[in-house]
This record gives C-alpha cells, structure tokens and sequence, in this order.
C-alpha cells in the first residue's frame, strides 16, 4: 500500500523533502526524466520542479543550509525538522510546487520515497540599501541610445542583398 498526499489546485511556493531510498545509479538516472518521477510520485510531474542529489554531494553546507540558502525555505519552518534534515544520508529529493503546474494532484508515493518534511519558501519583503555611490544614481531608465552608423549601414547593406537575392531570382524564373 503507498502512502497518499494531496497537493491543493494553485499551490505555490512550497517545497516537500523526500528521503530516497535506491541505489545511487537508480537515483541518477531520476534526474530529468519525467515519466519515471511520474512512477515514484504517481502522478505527471514537470522534472523542472523537481531536484534529486546526494547528501553527501553538500559536504560542508549541509541540507538544512542548502533548504534554507540554496532553496529559500523559510528557516523557521525548518527549525521543527532540523535534526531529521542534519541525520539525512543517502539521497533526497526535493519536490517545488511548480513541479504540478498549479493543477491539484493526488500524489501515490512509491515504497522507496520517505517523506521528510512540507516547507514553505520564505517570501519576507526583500529591503534595498540607497547605493553606495552617487555615480551609480540615475543610470537607469535614460532611454534607447542612438542607432551608430555602422548598424544602419549594416541595415541597408542587409536590404540591399535581400533585394539583390529577388532580383536574381526573379531573372532565373523567367530564364526557365
């Protein structure tokens, strides 16, 4: 029997950790294929949301950093798993919301997925800083430069083969 989980129509920005459980040439041979992360997760994914690596592969950031920094997870959602996250070995897989286009999916997780934890991403207002430099102020926004001579030359010269090429066309039709 597998192990049953709703995804609700139009979620977004949530991101679900799985453990994975297959040989490290199984698991890699997961990465990019559609219709057989269809199989694991009983449902039609877009592998573009989806993202299965090594713990091992993030020596020295660790998962819990890499959910947070890497993946935007918000660090107090992850504060309640951070021990289950640090103990994971082996491979994990990551599944964003986007991975079900917006569509409500009832998901049939095979026997070799574990799930881990439901994070969502942190959206905090991003705050900028006034630029440093008053060089910087007010480059933006002036408008389109001036076309250079060269590229309207270039531009007329690109006319005046396309005209050549009917032209000659036109002479080798009729030549027939």
């Amino acid at each position: 029997m597998s192990l049953m989980l709703t995804i609700p129509a139009g979620e977004r920005q949530v991101l679900r950790v799985f453990a994975l459980d297959l040989p490290r040439e199984q698991a890699l041979e997961l990465i990019g294929q559609p219709d057989v992360l269809a199989g694991l997760l009983g449902v039609a994914v877009d592998p573009a949301g989806i993202k299965v690596f090594d713990v091992a592969d993030l020596a020295g950031v660790g998962l819990v950093t890499y959910l947070i920094e890497g993946d935007g997870a918000a660090e107090a959602q992850i504060a309640a798993d951070r021990a289950r996250l640090a103990a994971l070995s082996g491979f994990v897989m990551i599944v964003r919301s986007q991975a079900f286009a917006g569509h409500a999916a009832e998901l049939r997780l095979d026997a070799c997925l574990t799930p881990i934890g439901r994070y969502g991403e942190d959206v905090s207002v991003v705050q900028f800083e006034p630029l440093p430099n008053a060089a910087a102020v007010g480059l933006t926004g002036q408008g389109k430069p001036a076309m250079s001579d060269a590229r309207i030359s270039g531009m007329v010269a690109t006319a005046v083969l396309v005209l050549m090429f009917v032209f000659v066309a036109v002479f080798v039709w009729m030549a027939r």
